[in-house]
């Protein structure tokens, strides 16, 4: 019996410290829920969950709430949190948690901009305070390259006994604020290959028409109505969204979440790094269409 007693409590234990532990809380609104898709949302708290040993809960507010509205609903879920997430879209609830709250962490998740912080214009002077990381551009473009890489050999083989008549070339969509930089890692990539195919970068999709030989596009948060016209065009996308609802034509989906992203934020901050950069993770979707292994050699 004293060892049956034992092996439980011995079972239990590890459990019950993980319960004990500080959660961290992840602020968002309820419109991430059906973006997200439930399910996902779930297993990717358990995986943060375990991957950090503590609990990873999310804070859900009304997509209309006020800023003054978030600080109370973190209170309502844990009032010793051991870190609070929040998407640069809440900075301002941030700044006023923070105001209530002077010893618990905060991190913000700025996302894919350029040089300039805007959360640093929110924050002003007290941005110090706060741990900001931003999605890692050159990493995640550079990937994004590396996979058109692959995909532009992929169409070499498969056409390898017929006469290519073109090139062929790629589009990418990207936003504005982060061309310059995007495009720069992105030619990184491509241009691992011998004889890279012509790449056009468009900051819109009203810049954009249609023509034959697009090996594929790459849509990095602009350029959605590609994938309306574009059939059996392959597609790297970088999006938040449930890849179940996503059309076959995207092949990789790069996403920086903030569920994405917790593990390692977290990390940071407790090493205690004020800045930094965090890299999508990689969502393999149609990988008959790429290969996963070459892409990881490439990588390396």
């Amino acid at each position: 019996m004293a060892i049956l007693i034992g092996a439980a409590i011995a079972i239990l234990t590890p459990y019950i410290i993980f319960l004990c532990r500080q959660p961290v809380l992840i602020v968002s609104d309820m419109a991430f829920i059906p973006l997200y898709g439930k399910e996902r949302l779930r297993s990717e708290s358990r995986a943060a969950a375990l991957a950090l040993y503590r609990p990873v809960k999310m804070v859900m507010t009304a997509d209309d709430a006020g800023d003054d509205v978030v600080p109370h609903a973190i209170s309502n879920v844990s009032r010793r949190p051991y870190c609070v997430i929040f998407p640069l879209r809440f900075t301002y609830s941030a700044r006023m948690y923070r105001e209530q709250n002077p010893d618990i962490p905060i991190i913000i998740l700025e996302g894919r901009y350029g040089e300039n912080s805007p959360a640093n214009n929110i924050l002003g002077p007290t941005a110090p305070d706060f741990f900001i990381y931003k999605t890692d551009i050159n990493t995640d473009f550079y990937i994004a390259g590396l996979a058109a890489a692959i995909l532009v050999i992929n169409r070499e083989k498969t056409e390898e006994t017929e006469e290519i008549e073109e090139k062929g070339r790629i589009v990418v969509f990207i936003e504005s604020d982060v061309q310059r930089q995007g495009r720069e890692a992105f030619l990184r990539g491509i241009n691992t290959l011998e004889n890279p195919p012509n790449t056009s970068f468009y900051t819109s999709f009203g810049q954009f028409s249609h023509g034959p030989g697009i090996i594929c596009a790459i849509l990095a948060g602009t350029g959605g109505a590609f994938m309306e016209n574009s059939h059996d065009i392959p597609v790297i996308f970088y999006t938040w969204a449930d890849p179940q609802l996503i059309p076959e034509e995207a092949v990789l989906i790069l996403d920086d979440s903030p569920l994405a992203q917790t593990v390692t934020a977290v990390r940071m901050a407790s090493e205690g790094l004020a800045e930094g950069q965090i890299q999508s993770k990689i969502i393999y979707k149609n990988p008959q269409k790429i290969n996963r292994r070459l892409l990881h050699k490439m990588q390396k």
